[in-house]
């Protein structure tokens, strides 16, 4: 046995008493009302009755393999090379060792006081890995030998390429097992680390060996992730995801993002990538390279890219939508009645069966269909949390055993003290025997990729792995050739997986008959980022006459990871053979493939839409135009706007660009066309006109009460226009029209409005006084904070009424459903200017650091800085660009873009960091004439800030930090008063690193 860590360095290992920093984290906690299944006073019942509170079919039959003393807080299990069962116990859950917990957020995710250190430095944690024997040959395990131990916040284990491979947030470990006994050899090397500590139920979790060759795993939903391995540095997601990590290259990558809590990952015959749901909708999600899925938006932040503009769904359910099923698989092991072969087979926890369902193809993917419960359990306890295939066919189960499940609950009330392992197998069945891999020959090894059961034939692909023996290379070679179906997929998975998938390999795999072979072949030459000339032409060829939807899958999905030049042939290939735009994966794949290449491959991409025929394609009207028209104008810049226009330009009819207009206008999000360039306004203007939009919104603006009437049945139309709807949408928040609000409440709730419309709608709710508004803030946290437009207008909204702006300080302040962080500081300033001392002192309960600075705090900080800047490291400008965009560039433009809600810095004395760091550290020093900040409070008591456009007239129009200019008559001014306060805040470069400072000052004050 070896210790993980230095056992004399524990921290109260064993203490369960909540890890408090402060008296405020343990109040919290002390008056937290859980929720879901909590800790109840029933008992467990003991191992030798449990089995007597199970149903499960005649045929077949259920044991108790192991059970507690034994077995406690089982989180995983795993079978190595010799078929022997390891268990992962999770005794240290919820908890780190070593950490204390200085807050909690919104969703009740823990902030620690530091980063835990790897072992063997780090505290010593109660999570162990065990192995389990069965000595006397009963069938039940009943020895067991902690292989590592002292491990904090283990969840998964597995073995290859002589290591045991250990997920141990925040690291994937590596330990050193040269002789492959399944026991350490020496101290772990830290392969990965980043992975979030913030909620233990969602955590990394689920390493498991892809036919790659990658090492695959997930994390959870409700942790955040910045990883890095010795190649890979600070790859950033938030939330769900599948990822994974190759040893030989030790390159890091996100497969796939968004999902359900993602706590298991399952890999079938065809090597698809699964994991389970934790919501009741659907039993799980299949996972393609690259795609993009559902997440709760509010709760587990936006997806990476903010030009994916869609998602691709869970698989469809027939059947009982009884959450949850966060773990299945897809049985392969042969040894089950055949009713069973190719089933979803998958826990539910929160109710204590086991749900049987079938794969039925749609398109690209699958639904599944609910068949019988496997297995029930009148015992409340049963929980299991995990499912594998063994290497006898049977179906393993772990059980956490507990009357307790949620998470939402801060208080450590686990029973700790139980769990227990069960299979589940063909009454009679007679197994096998297991072989040690690792000591198969060669040929023995080839032979076991013939076998029925999947397990046997996995364990053979990694030692092809392990051992890359060249000498395998012409027996492969002839299973590729001569076999068909599942034989020459393992046969190309082998030789990849050995060395051997050379050219004439992969060349001869893309014209495999079997689909999967080409599938692979296509996924495997993805990945190497660039192929020769002539891979390229086979699969550009492969991709105008391929008709298998995963093959096609395949090609979108590994045209992202190929240099411009080699794939957008094949993008455009697809595009024009796409005839099945209804498939629930392929169209938004085919558009995430384009859309990677949306700024490197301009003229390719202008040249693809300049053939007539293609603006025909369901496809490119349905799916692409709009999206790529939004693309380039959210992107901003001169390049995209021209890439714009001339994408308008190719339009062969008014009719043709009407999914560019409309992507226009979300692009836009509430911008004038005034901001576009005159010819591309030109364009715009002659399109609407040729389409006939829009005369009543001319007299709904009168105040028509037909028009009224009108505009709420046409807002009511499935069929309405984007355009037409935000046309409305923007006049009643110019004109009193109450008898929209109902339906601009109805935009603002429902989660399918576009965000365009959706911003808009909360923009003109604020023209209004009326109660129903109110329920913005009941929406906010988990409807409206994904999209950051959105986002930034519900916040505008809620700060701009007193009574509004108490809701929103209650959600932060009492009832945590909205982070202290979600707020920018300049709209935490713009609550100081309420003269209500309630909302002032709510403010500074919850962000003390928004008092201004002393003349001595902002001295020492400009001595702080400049001394980053001239003594360290050179900064990288083209970082700087990125974070300037980030923090910057909403108010201020340099370099002929960014926002005008400062000034323009491009003209500025950038070359002197001493006037720089004056006037970022203490923005209020100089406020630029035609910056200044105006306090403007209506008659019916809105509030808002922001700098005075025009005060001529009986006018004033007034620029808010949205980049929304409201214009008011001086009958609706109950004030107007400027504001010694900068709308730049204090602090910006406090949430800086070092490093970034660095980069930013260089970005700044080059060109």
């Amino acid at each position: 046995m070896l210790p993980a860590c230095d056992q004399t360095e524990s921290s109260e290992p064993h203490a369960r008493e909540l890890p408090a920093a402060n008296e405020a984290v343990a109040n919290y906690a002390r008056s937290f009302e859980g929720r879901g299944d909590l800790t109840d006073d029933s008992q467990p019942i003991s191992p030798d009755q449990v089995l007597s509170t199970f149903s499960f079919p005649e045929d077949l039959e259920l044991d108790l393999l192991a059970a507690e003393p034994l077995v406690e807080q089982p989180v995983e299990i795993n079978f190595d090379h010799r078929g022997r069962l390891w268990v992962v116990q999770y005794g240290q859950y919820p908890y780190p060792a070593g950490l204390k917990i200085t807050g909690y957020d919104y969703h009740l995710r823990a902030q620690f006081d530091k980063v835990p250190l790897p072992p063997p430095e780090g505290a010593v944690g109660d999570d162990k890995i065990t192995l389990l024997e069965d000595t006397d040959g009963d069938g039940v395990y009943d020895k067991t030998t902690d292989a590592i131990t002292g491990l904090n916040i283990a969840t998964a284990v597995t073995w290859g390429r002589g290591k045991i491979w250990v997920l141990n947030p925040p690291y994937l470990l590596a330990y050193p097992d040269p002789d492959g006994d399944g026991f350490p050899d020496g101290d772990p090397e830290v392969k990965l680390r980043g992975f979030g500590l913030e909620d233990t139920h969602a955590v990394a979790n689920s390493l498991r060996w892809g036919p790659d060759g990658w090492l695959y795993g997930a994390q959870g939903s409700t942790t955040t992730a910045n990883i890095s391995s010795s190649v890979t540095k600070n790859v950033k997601f938030s939330g769900q995801g599948i990822w994974r990590y190759h040893p030989e290259t030790e390159i890091f990558e996100l497969f796939a993002e968004g999902g359900g809590n993602t706590f298991h990952l399952e890999i079938d015959d065809k090597g698809r990538i699964y994991s389970g749901h934790n919501g009741g909708e659907a039993r799980g999600q299949y996972y393609k390279q690259g795609a993009y899925y559902p997440k709760n938006w509010g709760k587990h932040g936006p997806l990476t890219n903010p030009y994916s503009f869609g998602y691709l769904d869970h698989m469809g359910l027939e059947g009982e939508r009884l959450r949850f099923t966060h773990a299945f698989l897809r049985y392969g092991g042969s040894s089950l009645p055949e009713r069973y072969d190719d089933a979803l087979i998958a826990i539910n926890p929160l109710h204590n069966f086991i749900q049987v369902s079938h794969f039925t193809p749609m398109g690209s993917t699958f639904k599944t269909v609910d068949q019988e419960r496997l297995l029930t359990s009148t015992d409340h306890w049963f929980r299991p949390v995990d499912i594998k295939a063994g290497p006898d066919g049977g179906v393993y189960l772990a059980d956490w055993y507990d009357s307790r499940l949620t998470h939402v609950d801060p208080r450590d009330t686990w029973h700790r003290a139980s769990g227990r392992v069960y299979r589940l197998i063909k009454k009679g069945a007679e197994p096998e025997k297991t072989p040690d891999f690792s000591r198969l020959s060669n040929e023995e090894l080839i032979a076991m990729l013939h076998h029925s059961n999947r397990w046997m034939r996995q364990q053979a692909l990694r030692q092809f792995g392990d051992r890359r023996d060249t000498s395998v290379f012409a027996p492969l070679r002839s299973l590729l050739g001569e076999e068909r179906g599942q034989i020459a997929l393992e046969a190309l998975w082998a030789l990849h997986l050995s060395g051997g998938f050379a050219e004439k390999t992969a060349i001869k795999a893309l014209s495999h008959v079997d689909p999967f072979v080409r599938m692979w072949a296509v996924r495997l030459l993805g990945d190497q980022k660039q192929v020769t000339v002539e891979l390229s032409s086979v699969l550009i060829a492969l991709a105008q006459r391929e008709s298998h939807p995963e093959v096609r899958s395949q090609l979108a999905c590994s045209a992202k990871r190929l240099t411009d030049e080699q794939a957008m042939p094949i993008i455009r290939a697809l595009i024009e053979t796409e005839d099945q735009p209804e498939d629930p994966n392929n169209p938004l794949l085919i558009w995430w493939a384009l859309e990677s290449k949306a700024e490197t491959s301009r003229k390719a991409i202008i040249q693809l839409f300049s053939t007539p025929e293609i603006w025909d394609k369901p496809i490119v009207r349905e799916v692409l135009l709009s999206r790529l028209m939004q693309r380039y104008i959210m992107a901003g810049g001169p390049e995209n706007r021209r890439t714009a226009t001339e994408l308008l330009k190719k339009a062969p009819s008014a009719e043709a660009a009407r999914p560019l207009l409309n992507g226009l206008t979300e692009g836009l999000r509430g911008q004038s066309l005034a901001d576009l360039p005159p010819e591309l306004t030109a364009i715009v203007t002659q399109y609407r006109s040729q389409l006939g939009e829009n005369i009543l919104s001319l007299t709904l603006r009168r105040g028509d009460e037909q028009a009224l009437e009108q505009v709420v049945l046409r807002m009511k139309d499935p069929q309405i226009a984007l355009n037409e709807q935000l046309e409305y949408v923007k006049i009643a928040g110019e004109v009193d029209l109450p008898g929209l609000i109902p339906i601009l409440l109805d935009l603002v709730q429902n989660n399918s409005t576009s965000p365009a419309l959706r911003q808009a709608a909360l923009q003109s709710l604020s023209r209004y006084v009326d109660q129903s508004i109110e329920q913005v803030a009941d929406w906010y946290p988990d409807r409206l904070r994904a999209d950051r437009d959105v986002r930034n207008a519900a916040q505008d909204l809620l700060i701009s009424r007193p009574e509004w702006a108490e809701l929103l300080l209650q959600k932060i302040q009492q009832s945590r459903q909205i982070a202290a962080e979600d707020l920018p500081r300049e709209k935490v300033q713009q609550l100081l200017l309420f003269e209500d001392e309630a909302i002032r002192q709510a403010v500074r309960q919850i962000w003390p650091d928004i008092l201004p600075l002393s003349p001595e705090e902002k001295n020492s900080a400009i001595i702080h800085f400049r001394d980053i800047i001239k003594n360290g490291p050179s900064g990288q400008p083209e970082v700087g660009k990125a974070l300037f965009a980030r923090s910057c560039a909403s108010c201020h433009q340099l370099f002929g873009q960014g926002g005008h809600i400062g000034p323009d810095l491009t003209g500025y004395e950038r070359k002197n960091l001493d006037y720089l760091l004056l006037h970022i550290v203490d923005p209020n020093a100089d406020i630029r004439e035609g910056f200044v900040n105006y306090s403007l409070v209506t008659r019916d008591g809105r509030h808002l800030s922001g700098v005075l456009e025009d005060n001529s007239g009986n006018r004033v129009r007034l620029r808010t930090l949205s980049g929304t200019t409201h214009v008011f008559s001086d009958d609706q001014i109950s004030s107007l008063q400027a504001v010694p306060v900068s709308l730049m805040p204090e602090r910006l470069l406090d949430s800086l690193t070092e490093q970034q400072v660095r980069d930013l000052f260089s970005y700044l004050m080059g060109g």
